[in-house]
């Protein structure tokens, strides 16, 4: 054989073993993620959003819990421990993105644990970065200000909803004339590059008489004697109802706020659960410290913590908001589960949940797919080092 078609043997045999590697090579996305198990499978055929608290991972994982895409950021070397909050999945006209949140360690976190000043991270569907979101200049923040990394809206690629922790000092509090430094809730609507919408929890001083303290001792410390600033209403999720009204979940008042997006003042609309609760809830069933709330039609589900009983649950009410009664409710439980803070959950079909644990306090189970009607779990992952919590565990079809 000529030495030219040797060499033309040669490149082909090298072109088909590269292109055998490509194929068969696959990333190793566990290698650097928290160390976890993973118990049961499923036949689902979304996946698992996972984020982390104190160390910047995110995971997605496909129905029997194999990580098939994951993101790691090693730390800055600042001694913050920092984490990337909130990874989702967007669809918006046919096409797909995803987006988290990531801490910045320069941000000031006000002294409290449970705030991640940052920026969200918009990726396309090969998880390419587009853009990073940051607030809008408007009369509370200027441009550039950190966002909160509890929740995020994408409505299309230039409008969004997001949040934010503003510290300062108020004088609208009953019985403090002199003020008292407080941190409160911002949300602000973004349609290409314009604040069209903001609300903030400063402008309804109602709010301050619903501060709950099983969740956080110090929340009402108006007087400011054991805290700086006290954390008094604490946002924490918000989703869209049919009627374009923003539904927020305040761990700190244990309520549930429906905000009117056509209004600049008077936007709320109805509360439910907490104390000034309008659809006539017992006390078994309002929600203590709830983390995350999800809306369809008239029924909204809860992460309900419940710090005051250390008996984590989820709720469901099915509620008319034009009489503002309650029409059904029901809960959920496994046995034994009590999340502290952070935490999810979504209806995949019937009574079966995926459920993110959070801040889980009796074991290191960090996320579970269970079928209450058979009082099963399918699936569950559990962490070796349960002081790195995760976030929340959304599932995405």
């Amino acid at each position: 054989m000529s030495v030219p078609k040797i060499l033309g043997v040669i490149c082909v045999a090298m072109l088909i073993a590269a292109t055998f590697l490509m194929v068969t090579t696959k990333p190793d996305y566990t290698k650097d993620l928290p160390e976890f198990t993973i118990n049961g499978e499923t036949d689902l055929e979304g996946n698992f959003f996972v984020s982390f608290v104190y160390t910047k991972n995110i995971a997605m994982l496909d129905g029997k819990g194999n990580v098939v895409w994951s993101k790691h950021i090693d730390p800055d070397g600042s001694g913050v421990q920092a984490g990337m909050w909130d990874f989702k999945k967007h669809v918006i006209d046919g096409r797909t993105y995803y987006s988290y949140h990531e801490q910045n360690t320069s941000g000031d976190k006000y002294g409290l644990p449970g705030y991640a000043p940052g920026e969200r991270v918009v990726m396309d569907d090969q998880f390419r970065e587009i853009k990073r979101i940051t607030f809008e200049q408007s009369s509370t923040v200027d441009k550039g200000h950190f966002l909160d990394g509890h929740d995020f809206l994408m409505i299309d690629l230039d409008h969004y909803i997001m949040s934010g922790y503003i510290k300062d000092r108020v004088y609208n509090i009953p019985g403090y004339p002199d003020g008292s430094n407080v941190i409160y809730s911002y949300l602000q609507e973004v349609d290409h590059g314009k604040v069209v919408w903001d609300w903030k929890s400063i402008d309804y001083p109602e709010t301050y008489e619903l501060t709950m303290t099983d969740a956080t001792p110090n929340a009402n410390d108006f007087a400011n004697v054991t805290t700086d600033a006290p954390d008094y209403v604490h946002f924490n999720a918000m989703r869209l109802n049919d009627d374009g009204d923003l539904v927020c979940s305040f761990r700190h008042l244990d309520t549930i706020l429906c905000l009117d997006r056509t209004k600049s003042t008077d936007q709320i609309k109805w509360r439910l659960s907490g104390l000034h609760d309008e659809f006539g809830l017992t006390e078994e069933q309002k929600t203590s410290g709830q983390h995350y709330v999800r809306v369809d039609g008239n029924r909204i589900t809860v992460f309900d913590n419940h710090n005051i009983t250390g008996e984590t649950r989820i709720c469901e009410y099915t509620i008319d908001t034009v009489n503002k009664e309650l029409l059904d409710f029901k809960e959920y439980r496994v046995d034994g589960k009590f999340s502290s803070a952070c935490g999810s959950q979504n209806r995949i079909s019937g009574d079966v949940f995926a459920i993110g644990w959070g801040c889980a306090e009796n074991d290191t189970v960090c996320m579970c797919v269970y079928d209450f009607a058979n009082d099963k779990e399918l699936m569950s992952m559990t962490l070796a080092n349960g002081s790195n919590f995760t976030y929340r565990c959304a599932y995405y079809e």
